[in-house]
Formats: C-alpha cells, sequence, structure tokens
C-alpha cells in the first residue's frame, strides 16, 4: 500500500469541491481499479490510497468546452511511481502525449492541428504564470479533443472497407414487415439481437413461450439478417421467472444450463450467435451467489451452449468495463463481497479456469469518457486473445417531442458523462460515427451492436427512432458510414 497525495485546482487556483475530489481513484495501466480510499486534507488536496506502482489516476471532473466526465492521468503512458500528481497539469500531459503519439506521419485535419496548437500555447502560458489554473482546464479541453482527432483520423486513413463486422441492434419491438421500424432496421442492420430473458420465454418451468422470437426470425430470415439470442442467463430479478427464486444453488445452476440447452437446440441452425451469460461480474446479482458460484454459473452456460449446438458462437457479456464500481465498491444490488471484481478480472479468471467461450463481449452506455481512454481500455480487452463484440451500447440523443429520461439505473447514472458539449442529435451521431471508425479500425472487434432501435430506450433517447418511427440523425449517419467502410456483400 502506498500513500498519494493528488492535487486539482479548479478555475481560480481554487481546489475542486470535495464531491468531484471524493471522484478520485488509481488504477493499473490496464485500467485494473483499485478500491477507493481516500482523505480530503486541510489544504484542499486528497490522500490516495494506492495498491500497486506505476499506477494512473482517474476523476470525474468538468472540462470547459468539453463535459463533465471522467479524465485519466498517466504519465506519457508510463504510469506514476511518486507521492504527488498536480492532476490537471498531468492530465493536460497525458492527453498532449496522446495526441502527438497518434498524430505521428498524420496529415491532421485543420480543427484537429488547431486543437492541438491551442492545448500546447495554453499549457506554455500556464507554465510560465498567466492566468494558470484556468489556461490549464482551457489546455486539458484542446488536448483532449486533439488526442480524440488524431486516434480518429489515424483509424479512419487505416480502415479499409470490412467484410468481417457486423453491425447489428436489439430486435424486441418488431410488429411487421410493413412497420417502418422493420424497413429502416434492414437499411443499416445485418445483426439482430433478439429476447431470450427467462422471465418471458420460461414463465413457468418446463413450459417454453417463444411467439415473439419465432415471428421476429421469420423476418429477419427472409432478410438475410443474422440473429442473435441474448441472454442465456442474466442475474438481474426483472428478467427472471418468479420460480427460478428461492432455488438451492445446485437447483439454480441445473435449471439455467436446462435453459440455455433448450434455447440453443431449439433454434440450432437458425440462431447461431449467443449470449451465454451477462453481467457475471459482481454486478447483477439478484441471487447473491458468490464469486466463485458467478464463475461457476458461466461454465454452466457455456457447457450447456456447446451442448445444443457446438458450432454456435458463444459470448461473455459484460457492462461497464471501466470498472469505477470496484472502485466506489457498489454494485446493481446483492450481497458485495470482500473484494469486487471487475469485467477485466472476471475474463482472466474464466480463463485461468479454463471456461469455454469464444468472444469478449462489451457494453458500453455513455461511457463518460473521451475516445482515447475507450481505446485505450479496449487495448487492454483486446490482450485477453479473444475476438470482441461491443454488444450494448447507447448514448443520449437529446430531447424532442416525447423524450424519454431512461432508466435510473445506478449502471446509467454512475457512468453517465456529457461529450463535446452536451448530448443532442448531432453529438449523438458524432459519437457514434468516431466510435464506429475507431472500433472498425481494429481487426478484433467483430461486432458492433447499438441498444435499442426505438423510444422509449434503455440509455434514454439513445435510440434510433423516435417513438412516432421518425428517424433521428444518427440513422442516417450510420447508413452514410456503412456505405462507406462495410464491403457490399
Amino acid at each position: 500500500m502506498y500513500t498519494v497525495k493528488v492535487r486539482l485546482d479548479g478555475p481560480g487556483g481554487l481546489s475542486m469541491s470535495e464531491k468531484i475530489l471524493k471522484t478520485l481513484y488509481a488504477s493499473g495501466l490496464d485500467f485494473e481499479p483499485d478500491e477507493r480510499r481516500i482523505r480530503i486534507l486541510s489544504d484542499g488536496t486528497a490522500e490516495l490510497t494506492v495498491t500497486r506502482k506505476p499506477y494512473m489516476l482517474h476523476a470525474k471532473i468538468p472540462v470547459p468546452l468539453y463535459g463533465q466526465l471522467w479524465v485519466m492521468a498517466d504519465n506519457l503512458g508510463e504510469g506514476y511511481t511518486g507521492d504527488f500528481v498536480d492532476f490537471v497539469s498531468e492530465a493536460v500531459r497525458t492527453y498532449l502525449f496522446w495526441a502527438r503519439r497518434f498524430g505521428e506521419g498524420l496529415e491532421m485535419s485543420v480543427a484537429t492541428q488547431g486543437h492541438l496548437e491551442a492545448a500546447q500555447e495554453l499549457e506554455h502560458l500556464a507554465n510560465r504564470g498567466m492566468d494558470t489554473p484556468d489556461n490549464r482546464l482551457y489546455a486539458l479541453s484542446h488536448a483532449m479533443l486533439a488526442a480524440e482527432g488524431t486516434l480518429v483520423e489515424r483509424s479512419r486513413a487505416a480502415l479499409s472497407p470490412r467484410k468481417d463486422l457486423k453491425l447489428g441492434c436489439n430486435f424486441f419491438r418488431y410488429t411487421s414487415p410493413t412497420a417502418r421500424y422493420a424497413r429502416f432496421f434492414r437499411e443499416v442492420f445485418d445483426f439482430a439481437t433478439l429476447p431470450f430473458y427467462p422471465g418471458r420465454t420460461v414463465p413457468e418451468r418446463g413450459r417454453y413461450e417463444y411467439g415473439y422470437i419465432e415471428n421476429a426470425l421469420s423476418f429477419l430470415t427472409e432478410k438475410g439478417i443474422t440473429p442473435k439470442g441474448h441472454p442465456l442467463f442474466f442475474g438481474h430479478k426483472e428478467v427472471n421467472p418468479a420460480w427460478m427464486f428461492g432455488l438451492s444453488y445446485p437447483e439454480l445452476r441445473r435449471e439455467a444450463a436446462n435453459i440455455a440447452r433448450h434455447h440453443v437446440e431449439t433454434f440450432k441452425g437458425t440462431i447461431d450467435i449467443w449470449d451465454a451469460m451477462n453481467e457475471a461480474h459482481d454486478w447483477a446479482n439478484c441471487f447473491e451467489l458468490d464469486q466463485d458460484q458467478l464463475v461457476d454459473l458461466t461454465r454452466a452456460t457455456t457447457d450447456a451452449l456447446r451442448e445444443g449446438n457446438d458450432r454456435a458462437l458463444s459470448v461473455v457479456n459484460v457492462c461497464l468495463p471501466f470498472a469505477e464500481y470496484v472502485a466506489g465498491r457498489y454494485n446493481c444490488y446483492g450481497a458485495l463481497p470482500e473484494h469486487l471484481r471487475s469485467p477485466l478480472r472476471y475474463f482472466r479468471t474464466l480463463l485461468e479456469a479454463g471456461v469455454d467461450f469464444d468472444a469478449v463481449g462489451i457494453q458500453l452506455y455513455f461511457p463518460g469518457r473521451d475516445m482515447v481512454a475507450v481505446s485505450r481500455m479496449l487495448d487492454a480487452f483486446a490482450a485477453l486473445g479473444k475476438p470482441i463484440h461491443i454488444t450494448e451500447m447507447g448514448v443520449n440523443g437529446g430531447f424532442r417531442a416525447k423524450g424519454n429520461a431512461g432508466s435510473s439505473w445506478s449502471q446509467l447514472d454512475m457512468s453517465e458523462g456529457t461529450w463535446h458539449g452536451g448530448w443532442n442529435e448531432h453529438t449523438q451521431a458524432d459519437w457514434m460515427e468516431q466510435f464506429y471508425t475507431i472500433a472498425a479500425a481494429r481487426p478484433e472487434i467483430r461486432a458492433l451492436t447499438w441498444w435499442d432501435f426505438i423510444e422509449p430506450s434503455f440509455s434514454g433517447n439513445g435510440a434510433f427512432l423516435y417513438e412516432d418511427e421518425n428517424p433521428r440523425e444518427i440513422f442516417f449517419r450510420l447508413r452514410a458510414w456503412k456505405e462507406r467502410f462495410i464491403a457490399k456483400a
């Protein structure tokens, strides 16, 4: 254990509020968090316990002209070993470093070049003592935009049309082939996630209901859209039938495997891609299983999938990939273990235990992070050596007509941030285009699935269509992006 002092100055040189200071946490260079142990000192600095060196730091702060989001400081990618960090100064250095690295040999756009030069000049002025705190914050804003710009532009320059990248969305509200929902869906997607939540597919033990799925499959099959089943198990209380609660763990394991096997066998040859497990990393744990049981249950559903269809693709799905909940020591509900397990640690444990699955599934809702941090997080998951599916994602498209505030789940409350001045239809479409470009340039990423297609949406105004089936800007942006970067069959 080490003790580190962190200075976090706001406008005017005053320390940022205690609420902001208490968001600080340390992680390894793989973004694996330490549990947050922090004390605010009388001089406005934060004293933070760090468990390993080198470490990087994260804080959720307001950045001028950008938004309120998690910002990282990583000492030029090398991490820190000392006992004091001036966070904003170091964050400026961090993002300037990544902007220059991504920008090497790149002919930058005018906007990105301008952000880089602005960041360098404002950092220079701050270092000379001229309006230092404010200039540092504005330097940070420009440095973040420059780093994102060089990353996106490098990714775009490297990107050839992909033949192996699936573009998808959940397909939960299909009604008929003549609905605009169906017509718009097939214009942009070739991959559709279908709902297999036990609360609707197995409302009573041994009785299976597949009416909606069979109806949706008739359309998807006709249009040549690849279906995926989601999920074979999900420990969220709202999606499980009453009869599953109160079972002993051996009974629960047996029933989960039976359900998984039945789903997969029933649709063998029609649905050959499955989310075998969902959020079993100390997050959605309504049955209050311990960590060994969560790994064992993952094995049960992945094995049942193999038994039901040995040619099916098995995806294990996680949420909150930055694992801020580990630092803050909270989860969706259920008993908290002594040490929470992050998604990355969960996958490492599955691999060490020999659990058989094919692809890493990552959810990315309101990531509250800049694109550079998102890309570096993906580096950590890519090191697991398996293909990656982005299984669920969504950012806010703002409010118009029948806006929907979305869920108040802590998954969104705790990870949400603002980006490029605030969410609206334009920034939603910008975020999608930038992220899809970065992701498509990474060969390990094989699928990009948005969540939802029509309002109301889980992420709150995150869907492609309004409730009246009118499309948002994001629909037209994705259609244009697909024309350029996805190879025609």
